[in-house]
């Protein structure tokens, strides 16, 4: 079902959005961006108020062993606009709310718009009075048909509490929830019975949430002020998949900062808040969708001030602890592979809507020559000048550090390091030339323009780029290279060509350490007074980001 949703202008100017929704709508915006003034907004704008319904994010769980019953209008009254009297005394639907449903003063401009909302009774008691309404109905059908003399069963309508039921033990399956006789108990599988007073926070929450959404007024629009508050992560998705299915003439509007919970809403509209004013000024704009990056990660981007920087590896890894600490004003972003990384930089720096993103993305050096460099620049990537971040862990002024940590002659083990590289380099000489020359090609023949319309063309293309490349003399140029930098005994240089992970594992031996524990002594410096030593150490080979 379509739904007209109103939303402030997306320059923060100008008329307001009108948005025609068929799915559900995901608000995201980090801390402080005016996410529930936002809700509150959308609220008092819409055209049909009584289409509106808005769940705070402060919520009391608290509620009475036993539910008030009362009549179904004096109920739905109480909760969705907090009084039964004449509304239009108080200014009409929205007036009265603010000054009953939010116990707010309406002419106050100051007051705050995330009130406690107290209301967890209230909700219950509509529960009970539409069920009461149901089975009320039903009674008068079957003694109508018993007075007409039908043999028929009459048409028994779902209530609230039996959907509300139904979610409860499909969410929760260890845990059985009764509705009865104005009282809510619980039943675990052990045979052990609480009451629903004595529910967990996350039990509390989840009846609550589904109860509100399930007396939500019908083609309304349900307003959710942080919907993963309380919730566990395992059940927040289900949750809310199924009282969407639950309520399909039903809006659901979702405000939050976390992006796992809008994430976790695959094929939701997402919104994202770019700016806030203070006051009733919004700029905001829809998720662009990305090919080339994953809406999570998209997310999380959108949702931080900091520029972003792409790396190999995954979170945890060694690529991410040190870019962390060197490059501390920036979102580091971990892709993985090199290609990822690559794809990542230039799909944000490429997309029109992420303009004002600063993106950027630094990769191993791996065999890359200077025009493989200069083109990757040119997209905001750059390579470290080390052939991989492990050799990082080996510059001297990283193997000066540890030396001192570890008590050792700082001087000896830079030049026992240096000599077992050389020495490493010189064995594999050979292997390192050919995998060397074996990339230099790959990036030659990268160039082979794929758009050609005939046979004759391709064959062309084909026959100039292979006669182009002289691989005899890419392999003499490069082996030339590396007897220079063994004949030199230019560390520096071996730690630039070299491309081998193992050696930083190694060289563990040379600092009293067992294999593969250098490593990680050095990120266990990066949490000692040590810490600025060896990030400025590091920063002679890592890019400057500007």
């Amino acid at each position: 079902m379509q739904q007209k949703l109103t939303l402030p202008a997306k320059d923060g100017q100008g008329q307001s959005e009108i948005l025609d929704c068929r799915e559900p709508v995901v608000i995201i915006g980090a801390n402080g961006s005016g996410k529930s003034r936002l809700g509150l907004w959308i609220e008092q704008n819409h055209p049909q108020p009584e289409k509106i319904h808005r769940i705070s994010a402060q919520r009391a769980l608290d509620f009475a062993e036993y539910v008030q019953l009362k009549s179904l209008e004096q109920a739905e009254k109480e909760l969705f606009v907090g009084i039964v009297d004449d509304i239009e005394r108080w200014g009409g639907l929205v007036a009265a709310k603010n000054v009953h449903r939010w116990q707010q003063n309406n002419r106050d401009s100051s007051f705050s718009v995330t009130p406690m909302l107290n209301d967890y009774d209230r909700v219950l008691s509509v529960i009970f009075a539409r069920k009461t309404q149901r089975d009320s109905q039903l009674a008068e059908r079957v003694r109508k048909m018993e007075f007409e003399r039908k043999n028929e069963r009459p048409e028994m309508p779902v209530s609230p509490d039996e959907t509300l039921i139904s979610i409860w033990n499909d969410i929760l399956p260890h845990r059985q929830l009764t509705i009865k006789d104005g009282k809510i108990t619980v039943s675990m599988t052990n045979g052990v019975i609480y009451q629903g007073r004595e529910m967990s926070d996350g039990e509390r929450v989840a009846l609550y949430l589904m109860a509100q959404c399930l007396c939500a007024p019908d083609e309304s629009i349900i307003i959710i002020d942080e919907p993963e508050i309380h919730l566990h992560k395992s059940l927040m998705s289900k949750l809310w998949s199924k009282l969407e299915e639950a309520q399909p003439n039903r809006l659901f509007v979702y405000i939050t900062h976390d992006i796992d919970f809008a994430a976790s809403r695959v094929g939701a509209r997402k919104i994202w808040i770019k700016q806030y004013d203070g006051g009733n000024q919004w700029i905001w704009d829809e998720v662009p969708e990305s090919e080339e990056l994953p809406e999570a990660i998209l997310l999380e981007i959108l949702g931080s001030r900091k520029k972003i920087l792409f790396v190999e590896g995954e979170r945890g890894s060694l690529d991410y602890k040190l870019y962390q600490a060197i490059y501390p004003d920036f979102l580091i972003m971990p892709r993985g592979g090199c290609e990822k990384v690559i794809e990542s930089t230039k799909a944000m720096r490429n997309n029109s809507s992420l303009h004002h993103v600063e993106a950027f993305g630094i990769i191993d050096m791996d065999y890359r020559g200077q025009d493989e460099i200069n083109s990757l620049q040119k997209s905001g990537i750059f390579p470290l000048n080390v052939a991989l971040v492990e050799n990082l862990l080996c510059v001297p002024e990283i193997l000066k550090i540890v030396a001192e940590n570890q008590a050792l002659d700082s001087q000896d083990i830079c030049q026992k390091v240096s000599d077992f590289l050389i020495n490493t380099l010189t064995t594999e000489l050979e292997e390192e030339t050919s995998k060397r020359s074996a990339s230099e090609i790959r990036f030659q023949l990268s160039s082979f323009n794929s758009k050609v319309k005939t046979e004759d063309d391709l064959k062309q293309q084909f026959t100039g780029l292979g006669n182009s490349i002289d691989v005899s003399q890419i392999y003499k140029n490069n082996l030339n290279m590396y007897e220079k930098v063994i004949e030199l005994k230019d560390y520096k240089k071996a730690l630039l060509i070299y491309k081998k992970k193992v050696i930083c594992d190694k060289i563990s031996k040379f600092f009293n350490l067992h294999h593969g524990e250098y490593r990680n002594l050095v990120v266990r410096l990066l949490s000692t007074e040590r810490k600025d030593a060896i990030v400025s150490g590091l920063k002679n080979y890592t890019p400057p980001l500007i």
